[in-house]
């Protein structure tokens, strides 16, 4: 464990590190048993024990102490270790003890990342009238200018987004702020957001406090840490990168062009658990979701190229558990907390292996168990390799039966033409749309009434209290079969 060791970049404070690493272990070595032990105040454990956090994580029993002694923090631990309390409870700590508002800045990579930790910041500080205010891309600025203009204690943003307010919002500003949290860090500069991360270093006050948390340490990261941190105090619940210890990984080796009759029958054998399944695309993400709907599954697609609100909708409704099987692209791997998913399959697998040990982190959280199988291919050997390398360990096959997916071709290969003729036909309808094609009104009015039926025919199929939750393009759900001929409407 690497807790207490100082990462300082001047050569000033070379002498202290061995008196504050001393200092700074004791905590970790007496293993305080409660947020109390670590200095939380009272009104903020009554909120952890609402939130059912009994026993405080590795990572909160190293971050905590050193962030309440008003140290800067580098946090590194895997995912689903508890990153977020580590930095939410110093912050609304000091909050009480100062309470002023634009007091902390949380930066987020991706949207989904940041309503959940706005939802945890106003369920811990819900009792102390904490107000956070989440501002990101995909929702109408005009709203988010007058959420800002309240003043909220907390913003939690993506970098771009938070840019454009800085640039365009009239009398907004961050000039007053005390802490400034970079959640994910390693994702947010892979994501080319280094020009907007040094647009709002600028911005900002020196003067303040900075937490860098992340599963994973890049030569990025190390860049930012030197030019963000003062003297920072480095907690490491783990030196290498790898997964939790209560989740069971495995792979299977298969044909490319049987990938989606594997899928299928996994989900057979494992029914009744909640999954998660990884495309590397949009494309593929909402064709698997509509061959898995239409093989009578309750899948829901989320990824890059759906509205906000879809993609909110859709999260929501897997954490409700009215829909058993989410699809997404790595829009989903980073730290979003679904506590009651069971298995996680990469069906296509991950480019970067360390995208590897976030999308399988979102199983087997908080000290649950779960699984994970990867599906490799015949072109996907080397980098499965990687990640064994990565990750330090040979993984078993799952165990299968090869008959039993062979049976399923048939019904699968009717499914994927189903997949196929529903998502060309709303591509070409949008391609028609913009071409001379409209120089005859005709053809694309009657065009347009033929797709409405086949809209109506799989909608009729569909069961009555299954509502509306993929892509706005997307009506049918089941196989178009025969049937009457409903009367043509125009629209």
């Amino acid at each position: 464990m690497a807790a207490g060791e100082e990462d300082g970049t001047a050569p000033e404070p070379e002498p202290e590190p061995e008196p504050e690493q001393e200092q700074e272990q004791e905590p970790a070595a007496e293993e305080p048993r409660s947020f109390k032990d670590l200095g939380v105040t009272d009104v903020l454990c009554e909120a952890c024990d609402q939130l059912g956090w009994k026993v405080p994580t590795k990572i909160q029993i190293e971050a905590i102490p050193v962030a309440l002694q008003g140290r800067d923090v580098i946090g590194l631990a895997e995912t689903g270790s508890g990153k977020t309390g580590a930095f939410a409870l110093p912050i609304l700590q000091a909050l009480l003890e100062t309470p002023q508002r634009l007091f902390a800045l949380v930066l987020t990579p991706t949207r989904e990342l940041a309503f959940q930790i706005s939802e945890q910041f106003e369920a811990l500080g819900s009792s102390i009238g904490v107000q956070s205010t989440v501002i990101v891309g995909g929702i109408d600025t005009m709203s988010q200018s007058l959420a800002l203009a309240k003043k909220p204690h907390v913003i939690i943003a993506t970098p771009g987004r938070l840019v454009d307010h800085l640039e365009n919002t009239k009398g907004f500003n961050l000039r007053a702020l005390k802490f400034l949290v970079m959640d994910e860090a390693d994702r947010i500069l892979n994501m080319d957001f280094e020009t907007e991360v040094d647009k709002i270093l600028k911005v900002i006050p020196r003067d303040r406090k900075t937490f860098l948390f992340s599963a994973t340490m890049t030569k990025k990261v190390q860049k930012l840490q030197r030019a963000a941190l003062k003297n920072p105090v480095k907690c490491a619940v783990s030196s290498k990168y790898q997964t939790v210890e209560k989740l069971q990984q495995y792979y299977i080796f298969i044909p490319s062009k049987f990938k989606d009759s594997y899928l299928v029958y996994i989900l057979n054998e494992l029914a009744g658990n909640s999954f998660m399944i990884f495309c590397s695309t949009c494309n593929n993400t909402q064709r698997t979701a509509l061959l898995l709907r239409n093989l009578g599954f309750t899948a829901i697609p989320l990824h890059g190229q759906m509205s906000q609100n879809k993609r909110l909708g859709s999260l929501n409704k897997f954490k409700a558990k009215a829909r058993s099987i989410l699809l997404a692209t790595d829009v989903a791997s980073r730290g979003l907390d679904i506590p009651h998913v069971d298995v996680v399959i990469n069906f296509d697998i991950p480019t970067h292996s360390k995208d590897y040990i976030h999308r399988v982190g979102r199983t087997a959280r908080a000290g649950r168990s779960g699984k994970s199988i990867t599906f490799v291919t015949q072109y996907d050997v080397e980098l499965f390799q990687r990640i064994e390398h990565l990750i330090g360990k040979k993984l078993p096959a799952f165990p299968m039966q090869e008959e039993e997916v062979m049976m399923l071709t048939e019904r699968v290969a009717e499914a994927q033409r189903f997949a196929r003729m529903v998502g060309a036909g709303s591509l070409a309808l949008s391609s028609l749309l913009q071409s001379e094609f409209l120089q005859v009104p005709e053809l694309w009015v009657n065009l347009l009434v033929a797709l409405q039926e086949l809209r109506e025919q799989g909608e009729k199929k569909r069961s009555r209290n299954d509502d509306d939750d993929t892509e706005e393009a997307i009506g049918v759900r089941n196989k178009v079969a025969g049937g009457k001929k409903k009367k043509r409407k125009a629209f």
